[in-house]
């Protein structure tokens, strides 16, 4: 039995060009991505299986001076929006209306004018020296 090169495609070698500067440190991540005008989204996840949405209270969110917009099943639902169609031509909700049905389901999402306050901002180890 042979081993494949794992740089090997169906028409030669492949390397990859970006492993370099991230292993260096210098990568450009899409968290560093800062544009005009750009929003965040922050999205709740279920931490329960299976469980009745009795009701989503967005008052401490809307009320927020960086949050621009909360989205929950219900608001999806008043617009015909709150099913899509997946890639095996079912459709499924984009976020829970009546009932959770699996853990991590999202009931709500927000979109901000800064970073959403539910996580820290991620930390990077520094670039190493160059002395290498």
């Amino acid at each position: 039995m042979t081993t494949r090169d794992p740089y090997l495609s169906a028409y030669g070698p492949v390397r990859r060009k970006e492993d370099a500067r991230f292993i260096r440190g210098r990568g450009t991540f899409v968290d560093d991505v800062r544009l005009p005008g750009m929003l965040y989204g922050a999205v709740l996840r279920s931490p329960l299986a299976h469980a009745r949405i009795r009701s989503v209270d967005a008052a401490a969110a809307q009320a927020h001076p960086r949050v621009r917009a909360v989205i929950t099943g219900e608001t999806l639902a008043a617009r015909n929006l709150a099913w899509m169609p997946t890639l095996s031509r079912d459709v499924q909700a984009v976020l829970a209306t009546d009932k959770v049905r699996f853990q991590a389901a999202r009931p709500t999402t927000t979109s901000s004018t800064g970073r959403p306050a539910t996580r820290p901002p991620p930390t990077r180890p520094s670039p190493p020296p160059t002395s290498w």
